[in-house]
């Protein structure tokens, strides 16, 4: 089929913003999986949260303390788990925890420990939930938003040669 038509940039540019907004949609959804937790209080066992992700959470919303949460492996240094994009409360037992940090890459064997970076006295109570599917649905959402953007680049590189050959066709045989 060829794409003679200017039309074809603009089909192009819908064409990215489909796969951008389809890639939002399903990206997004992968909060919810974070949104059906259930937060466990902290204590001094491990965790085991290999091939999922690890949120945290607190019970005492604390926006004036910088609070730092980190990942420690049973052999390894520990890891400083980055603060939560957007905030999520999740109520359990009659307890509403705020999400406040997420490991999107958990391992076997962490201990988590949190606390004010400046360490002031802390009277929060903190927990963490093993999340599945996460990480899956923010690459799922990138893999669309990345066909999307293959598929307009390819659109809009045919339609410009279309019209290109076609004008060049148009003048090779000249006026009749």
């Amino acid at each position: 089929m060829k794409v003679t038509s200017p039309f074809g940039y603009l089909a192009a540019v819908l064409v990215v913003l489909g796969g951008w907004v389809l890639a939002t949609v399903v990206a997004a959804g992968a909060w919810d999986t974070v949104r059906e937790a259930t937060p466990v209080t902290i204590t001094d066992e491990r965790v085991d949260a290999a091939g999922s992700s690890l949120a945290v959470f607190t019970d005492i919303d604390q926006p004036t303390l910088d609070i730092t949460c980190t990942a420690t492996p049973e052999d390894g240094e520990p890891i400083e788990i980055e603060e939560a994009a957007i905030d999520i409360a999740v109520d359990t037992d009659g307890r509403r925890w705020q999400l406040i940090n997420l490991l999107p890459e958990g391992q076997d064997g962490l201990a988590i420990a949190c606390a004010p970076a400046d360490d002031r006295t802390d009277s929060a109570s903190y927990a963490y939930a093993v999340v599945d599917g996460f990480a899956s649905r923010g690459e799922r959402g990138q893999a669309i938003a990345t066909t999307g953007l293959i598929a307009a680049v390819a659109l809009g590189i045919w339609t410009f040669h279309c019209r290109r050959t076609r004008t060049s066709t148009d003048q090779e045989s000249g006026p009749a």
